[in-house]
């Protein structure tokens, strides 16, 4: 990692925290220690798996000659009160060596994995302390304005396979070539969302959560550019297939706790 002067200022990991039933401290640095990659049997002592889990930071730390990590766990919903505190005894040791772990708890909150809240209000101080000082809302893209930026990363920055070949033109070579981008279509994408949310008797928005948001790119890209060699631009009906196609519908359902109304028994 490094700071806006382009200057180290540590190191970075991630990994997912996995679904089941952790009865015990070895079956937690088990898991932790399989999802960075450093172990892959099925049960390792706590002691062994503590101290695998600490050597791996003072040793990508040291690598770097840095004393920071910074550590993504996703799906950190899954994560229990007692192996917060089985992390708070690695931050300690680490501590101790004169490092810094800084966790990002990356969580959804609910069954549907939809809606985020707090709930950090229901751990001791001592906890809250530690690991829940600050808290970040991911939202959806806002407006044109948004989507029209998220969009020119396919035009700029997503390259595939050489640095020359954006996602855009490497779906639709001549049109690219030819002057368009994804990117002059973001207020027909965005007439598109709206357009069928008010066919299904939904609100118009300014939102578009990414992960609709990007199936609906990659269909556009994969399943009608990339597919057709006369290619010039999106069209309003191009959109509301891949729209439908991906199922941006069925999760704005869930989201607003409704049900689709073809499913209504």
């Amino acid at each position: 990692m490094v700071d806006e002067d382009e200057e180290p200022i540590g190191v970075a990991s991630r990994f997912i925290m996995p679904s089941g039933v952790r009865r015990s401290d070895g079956a937690f640095f088990t898991a932790v220690c399989n999802g960075l990659k450093i172990s892959n049997t099925d049960r390792l002592s706590p002691k062994r798996g503590k101290e695998r889990f600490v050597n791996f930071v003072k040793t990508r730390c040291g690598q770097a000659r840095q004393s920071l990590m910074v550590m993504f766990i996703d799906c950190a919903q899954r994560i229990t009160r007692a192996e917060y505190e089985f992390l708070a005894d690695v931050d300690e040791q680490l501590t101790d060596a004169q490092l810094r772990l800084f966790l990002v708890f990356v969580r959804q909150s609910d069954a549907t994995g939809i809606e985020v809240s707090d709930d950090w209000s229901d751990y001791p101080s001592h906890m809250v302390r530690r690991w829940f000082m600050a808290t970040h809302a991911f939202q959806p893209l806002m407006g044109t304005a948004e989507v029209m930026h998220a969009l020119s990363r396919y035009d700029t920055e997503a390259c595939w396979p050489t640095s020359d070949m954006p996602f855009s033109r490497y779906f639709a070579r001549n049109a690219f070539d030819g002057g368009w981008t994804l990117a002059q279509q973001a207020q027909l994408l965005m007439d598109g969302v709206n357009a069928l949310r008010l066919e299904a008797g939904m609100n118009a928005t300014e939102g578009w959560p990414m992960q609709t948001f990007t199936h609906t790119v990659r269909y556009l890209l994969t399943n009608i550019a990339g597919r057709d060699p006369n290619f010039e631009q999106f069209t309003k009906e191009h959109v509301r297939e891949a729209l439908v196609a991906t199922g941006y519908l069925r999760l704005e359902y869930v989201r607003a706790n409704l049900i689709l109304p073809r499913e209504v028994a």
